[in-house]
C-alpha cells in the first residue's frame, strides 16, 4: 500500500482535511482512500494549500470508520465502488413551451 497522508482534521462540511506526504504523487484527485486494514475511508475531490505542503479535502464515505490521526493509503481497487456521505439527487429540468 502507497501511504498518501494522515488525516488532521473533520470540517464542518463534513469532509476530511488530509496533509499529503512530501514524496507522495499529486496526481490525486479523483483518487480513492483506504486506511491500514484496507476499509474505504473517502474519496479526494480537490488539493488545497502550497505545492510544497499540499493537503487533501476528502469526502467520506458511507459508514466510514474514521480517526484525526489515522493514516491514508491509496486504494489499489480499479473497481472502486464508491458511495459518498452526503446524498446528491439531480432533477431533470422541463423545458417550458
Amino acid at each position: 500500500m502507497e501511504k498518501i497522508g494522515e488525516i488532521i482534521h473533520l470540517a464542518k462540511s463534513g469532509r476530511l482535511i488530509v496533509k499529503i506526504e512530501e514524496n507522495a504523487n499529486h496526481n490525486l484527485i479523483g483518487q480513492a482512500l483506504t486506511d491500514d486494514k484496507g476499509t474505504k475511508v473517502g474519496k479526494i475531490i480537490e488539493l488545497i494549500g502550497s505545492i510544497k505542503s499540499p493537503y487533501a479535502s476528502v469526502i467520506p464515505t458511507l459508514n466510514s470508520k474514521y480517526s484525526v490521526g489515522g493514516k491514508v493509503y491509496k486504494s489499489h481497487n480499479l473497481n472502486h465502488q464508491y458511495n459518498s456521505s452526503k446524498k446528491r439527487n439531480k432533477t431533470k429540468r422541463r423545458k417550458m413551451k
